[in-house]
């Protein structure tokens, strides 16, 4: 995501090699696509670069098409208690 410039991005070629974390924190239903030239639906990814990157640290990406891995290589934490009872 190092050239999002801002829309939907929705990149034909994307590394599956990951190499950072990020966040999903939303979605949307029709936000433009610049490579498409149309709307498309989309996630909403909190970058892990700062402010400075994409859309004040964030970035749209296409949602529904397994782009860059988003929908596939996916990781989460369970917090759990671990305080002594």
């Amino acid at each position: 995501m190092q050239t999002y410039i801002g829309g939907v991005s929705c990149p034909f070629i994307c590394s599956k090699h990951l190499d950072h974390g990020v966040l999903l924190v939303g979605y949307g239903s029709a936000g433009y696509s610049p490579i498409h030239l149309k709307d498309k639906p989309y996630w909403i990814i909190k970058n892990s670069w700062g402010e400075n990157c994409g859309e004040n640290g964030y970035y749209k990406i296409c949602r529904g098409s397994n782009v860059c891995g988003v929908d596939s290589l996916v990781s989460t934490v369970v917090a759990l208690n671990t305080k002594s009872q």
